[in-house]
């Protein structure tokens, strides 16, 4: 009999819980080398830096952890009835207190109230109920803000307000800071104990500064991940995040990562399919727009400044504004070059800067509809992520050894 490995998974926002679905499907339909991993052993590390939507407004009024992406992490691993899951990820529509909600978010919530403010405890009620296997566990258990560096030394503050800003500055790195302001903000014990204790630590995918970042930041994960023997997996985003990851390539994600956290990479994992070409169009039109919604922002800056009390308004802050539309207008024929939009491995690039990492390429994306807010309004779209199934396939190959 084949004991099953304990595998560690880093990272949030959706790529996680994409793997956590792929790893348990693939185990419960029994599929090749299946007892590779033991589910009951399988633990999922998850930021805590998400402030956006409803895990936001959570956090504003009840100065709980966000619970957003430990919920999707929480359906993903779900082996309880179709019916009770649904209600886990129901969304309340609507422009009241309730409207954007997500029923699951609202259950960790008053589950954190029942046990005094005990985030942790609250999961594994709500992980009972839902019959997962496995752990689910924030990657710290103090309220934090996510900041980001930029390479021109400016600091933004906030997780959804990174990847929107205006200074299109490249990142140069994250760091957490205390919500309250006082201290500094520390690993879950729990969650460094894991990465010590497994045989496989899988890293990504997601959101590179804001999801899979914020874990690598904490000094004690990075520090528990370079000296764990266990195999190191990164997987590789599919396609560029706006205002994080534009321009980059497969190396320059592995670069980020190993910048933040010191460690031996064992492996990487790029897709290799060609996404249609339509969609390819797609993802350009609509950074083309934000980009121009960004410019027009700051010409209304520029124009209000001087209808205004133009006696007031400094030049300089105007030839400020007209270097930043400038910086924008530059960057919009990149946006528009395919090549920057999809990830794909270039042995002429990424090769010598992956040298003592095994890269493997394969077909890993599918395409998926998801629900989107365009202008105020709900509207369905497709886009291309992870094949779930796919995704855990190759890292069963890799526990195998076959690859």
């Amino acid at each position: 009999m084949v004991n099953g490995r304990k595998v560690v998974c880093i990272g949030g926002g959706t790529g996680l819980s994409t793997l956590l679905k792929g790893i348990k499907e693939y185990v419960n339909s029994g599929m090749p080398d299946h007892e590779l991993i033991d589910l009951d052993e399988l633990v999922a590390i998850v930021s805590v830096a998400d402030d956006g939507g409803s895990s936001g407004r959570l956090i504003d009024e009840f100065g709980i952890l966000p619970p957003g992406d430990i919920r999707n992490c929480m359906v993903a691993l779900a082996d309880e009835s179709e019916l009770l899951t649904k209600l886990f990820s129901f969304r309340f529509q609507g422009s009241g207190p309730l409207g954007g909600h997500s029923l699951g978010n609202l259950l960790l919530t008053a589950l954190t109230q029942m046990f005094d403010g005990n985030f942790q405890k609250a999961v594994e009620v709500a992980s009972r109920v839902l019959s997962i296997r496995g752990r689910i566990l924030p990657v710290s258990l103090d309220n934090t803000i996510l900041c980001a560096q930029l390479e021109d030394g400016t600091i933004v503050e906030g997780q959804s307000y990174i990847p929107k800003r205006t200074n299109r500055s490249p990142i140069k790195r994250v760091f957490l800071k205390p919500r309250n302001g006082e201290g500094e903000v520390k690993a879950h014990p729990e969650a460094v104990e894991a990465i010590m204790n497994a045989d496989a630590i899988i890293i990504g995918p997601g959101s590179l500064y804001t999801s899979v970042m914020p874990n690598l930041a904490l000094p004690e994960i990075s520090d528990a991940l370079s000296r764990s023997e266990a195999i190191k997996i990164y997987v590789c985003n599919v396609m560029a995040e706006p205002g994080e990851t534009d321009g980059y390539t497969v190396s320059d994600h592995v670069q980020a990562v190993l910048d933040h956290a010191p460690m031996k990479l064992d492996y990487v994992l790029v897709n290799s399919a060609i996404a249609p070409e339509e969609l390819i169009k797609q993802y350009i039109r609509e950074e083309l727009l934000e980009q121009f919604n960004r410019i027009k922002a700051q010409a209304e800056e520029a124009i209000s400044a001087i209808d205004g009390e133009f006696g007031n308004c400094r030049l300089e802050e105007l030839m400020e504004i007209s270097l930043r539309i400038a910086e924008l207008s530059r960057n919009a024929h990149k946006i528009a070059d395919p090549l920057r939009v999809q990830i794909l491995y270039r042995e002429e690039v990424d090769g010598p800067r992956l040298k003592g990492i095994k890269v493997i390429q394969e077909d890993m994306i599918r395409g998926e509809m998801i629900r989107d807010k365009v202008d105020g309004a709900i509207v369905r779209k497709k886009v291309i992520r992870h094949d779930p199934i796919k995704l855990a396939g190759v890292i069963v190959r890799i526990l195998k050894g076959e690859v």
